[in-house]
């Protein structure tokens, strides 16, 4: 199974839904498509799926203090699961407020802050606290990195 393969297939069992993949030409973040028109997700990859940088390592910071059994998880693991939060509680968005809000963030410390990426965030967090959630994020970390 190739690394993209074992994201589709853990995106896919998260939100039970089918997804679409498509790759950020433009830098390394990541991100779900958050359209009001869209019937499934579509998350958007780094291109360099294993590259952290400063950002990745205060997000993964401020996940675990929010959460110390996602100590356990790769970054990778965290991200994704973060992402499936939009995703799942686009309901509660409105988009254009978040684009605005986005636009005034100049910290990391403020993007996770921002009440959409905290909700996000806290989502993720629930997730993980079921333990058949955990195994299949096992599973997917075991696809992923090839052990």
């Amino acid at each position: 199974m190739t690394k993209l393969q074992a994201i589709r297939t853990f995106v896919s069992v998260v939100l039970e839904d089918k997804i679409t993949i498509a790759r950020n030409k433009l830098d390394h973040n990541w991100g779900m498509a958050l359209n009001p028109e869209l019937k499934q997700p579509r998350l958007y990859i780094s291109n360099a799926l294993d590259e952290r940088d400063e950002a990745d390592k205060f997000f993964r910071k401020d996940f675990i203090e929010r959460c110390p059994l996602a100590q356990g998880f790769a970054s990778i693991t965290l991200t994704l699961l973060h992402e499936c939060g939009h995703w799942a509680t686009r309901s509660v968005f409105d988009i254009y407020t978040y684009e605005k809000q986005y636009e005034k963030i100049e910290s990391m410390e403020q993007y996770v802050k921002n009440p959409y990426e905290m909700l996000a965030t806290q989502w993720a967090i629930c997730w993980l606290q079921d333990s058949i959630n955990r195994k299949h994020a096992k599973a997917f970390e075991k696809a992923y990195f090839g052990y």
